[in-house]
């Protein structure tokens, strides 16, 4: 890492500690909402690997008159107004622990997840392309028609792949970095508006 990405990282991070923010991933949302208008108050917001809790955070401040649930492997310490579930996304039917919390579904599905990294970049971006495409399956049990989900991807060969399989389920489909993401870093996120997939029509 560069100095001037290492000074950029620790801007946000010591920006995060200032405010009372668990991760310097908060301003990535902050970004991606205040580009596209991606949440809206009185949304019901699904945050798939959520902990340690920065993208709940904001939702929930954000969010605060809709429903904001977040999920996790790793124990989340509490959010208010957030109900956190312990799970994995891989767990089978994982999508009928979330409907607990809203039967009708989810007008907003978050995953900013990524793999540990193991330095091979094919491998690595195999790893993100799977678990945005896990997080596509769990949006067609649970995200509501012209909802709208936000998920990390690591660019590469097999981002297009990705996009084509998003523009199946969503009508209007954008890849973005937010500037607080590392200039040289390869994590990019792809935003899918207007769901068309198949829970509304069960």
């Amino acid at each position: 890492m560069s100095w001037i990405q290492k000074r950029r990282s620790e801007a946000y991070y010591k920006k995060a500690r200032l405010e009372g923010f668990r991760s310097r991933a908060i301003y990535k949302l902050k970004q991606i909402d205040e580009k596209f208008y991606l949440i809206e108050n009185g949304m019901r917001i699904l945050d798939l690997g959520a902990s340690p809790g920065g993208w709940s955070q904001y939702s929930s401040l954000v969010n605060e008159m809709g429903l904001n649930v977040a999920l996790d492997l790793v124990q989340m310490r509490s959010v208010e107004n957030v109900y956190f579930l312990k799970g994995d996304i891989f767990q089978k039917d994982v999508w009928d622990k979330v409907l607990e919390f809203s039967p009708g579904g989810y007008d907003l599905v978050l995953s900013d997840i990524l793999m540990h990294t193991s330095g091979d970049r094919s491998r690595d971006q195999a790893n993100s392309y799977f678990i945005a495409k896990r997080v596509l399956e769990i949006c067609e049990h649970v995200l509501t028609r012209n909802g709208k989900a936000l998920v990390k991807v690591l660019q590469g060969d097999l981002t297009e792949d990705m996009k084509k399989e998003f523009r199946k389920h969503f009508k209007r489909v954008h890849l973005t970095k937010p500037p607080s993401s590392l200039p040289r870093s390869p994590e990019v996120y792809i935003l899918g508006e207007y769901y068309s997939g198949s829970r509304s029509d069960r």
